[in-house]
């Protein structure tokens, strides 16, 4: 279910992200950042941007981004790691009304697992730059 009055600023970037190519999506994601930071924290309107930006699958298309290989994602570790803060953001305190089933029980698990698998790649590639660095 669409919500009745749409933030426009995520009507239109939900509107850019379906048009987009693959490719562009992870930076146009980015421009939530920006939506949500300039708006007041604890609010209703804080509330309703989430929940904007819930309905219009941009959350989903986070969580996609952040399953996809980091190197091939323009920005690298940069990007991905602007987008787990947003997805993160997006999710606290977000109210799925009708959707909450569907959102505690496969959206927020999908979204820990893939924190979890970020983490071990970052684990991951920072062990291997240690080895580097005591080989040189």
């Amino acid at each position: 279910m669409k919500p009745t009055s749409t933030d426009p600023r995520i009507l239109s970037l939900a509107a850019e992200v379906a048009k987009s190519p693959e490719q562009n999506v992870p930076v146009i994601l980015l421009k939530l950042k920006e939506i949500i930071n300039n708006t007041p924290l604890g609010s209703s309107e804080l509330k309703k941007v989430k929940q904007d930006i819930y309905c219009y699958d941009l959350i989903q298309y986070c969580l996609l981004v952040l399953s996809q290989d980091c190197s091939r994602i323009q920005g690298g570790w940069t990007t991905i790691s602007q987008l787990t803060q947003i997805l993160s953001h997006c999710c606290v305190g977000l109210e799925p009304g009708e959707d909450a089933e569907e959102f505690y029980n496969e959206l927020l698990p999908s979204a820990a697992e893939n924190f979890l698998i970020l983490g071990r790649q970052l684990q991951t590639c920072f062990i291997n730059a240690a080895k580097v660095y005591v080989f040189i």
